[in-house]
């Protein structure tokens, strides 16, 4: 599959070291220097999908320019809205929207855009197999077969992939990543852990019906 990775930091080239074995991957950029580096609006027209992994407040003008180059496409949106982290994450209002993800939405129509790659640092994004146990990854949004295109890039990138359904679940996945960013400035964790489940065994033992 062809991904185009909107942004050059530390997230975006995490997720191109961890996809980038079974995926051809380009970054988009506004000053493009090397052959794996293209224009927002080139890249986005690229790929078969997008990942958002810029700056959160950049995001709206990141918008205006890709908009009509992902019409129909799975746009991932690995930002979240932190506008400081002196003391902890200074989350921004999103007025009227729920989450982050919801009003990238409304500024991409057409789009499908699903919140995942988010809840972890970079380090992990880049080796999700640092952690000793495997680390969960979810993703929320509405078209379904946008969401099952991000969770098998989930599993790619080395994840267990999560399906938490539609895009209004999204204001969660934003909330689980501010605990991962305010233990990671502030708290006893720092960045030593990642989120994962701990499922029930295939077969639940039998219940000693004597007691």
């Amino acid at each position: 599959m062809r991904i185009g990775i909107i942004g050059k930091g530390t997230v975006a080239q995490a997720l191109a070291a961890s996809l980038g074995t079974t995926h051809d991957i380009r970054f988009g950029v506004r000053q493009p220097r090397s052959q794996d580096h293209g224009t927002l609006p080139d890249v986005a027209a690229w790929a078969d999908a997008v990942i958002l992994a810029t700056p959160w407040r950049a995001e709206a003008d990141v918008a205006t320019e890709i908009a009509a180059h992902v019409r129909g496409k799975p746009v991932l949106d690995a930002t979240n809205p932190v506008v400081g982290a002196q003391h902890g994450p200074d989350v921004a209002a999103i007025d009227g929207a729920g989450s982050a993800a919801e009003r990238l939405q409304s500024r991409l129509p057409g789009a499908h855009v699903v919140k995942t790659f988010n809840q972890t640092g970079a380090e992990f994004l880049k080796d999700p197999g640092a952690l000793r146990a495997k680390p969960a990854m979810f993703a929320a949004g509405d078209d379904e077969a946008s969401r099952r295109i991000a969770l098998a890039l989930i599993a790619d990138a080395g994840f267990e992939p999560v399906d938490c359904g539609p895009l209004a679940n999204a204001r969660h996945l934003e909330s689980l990543a501010m605990i991962w960013i305010w233990q990671a400035i502030k708290g006893p964790l720092k960045r030593r852990f990642g989120f994962a489940l701990s499922h029930l065994p295939t077969k639940l033992p039998q219940k000693d019906t004597d007691q």
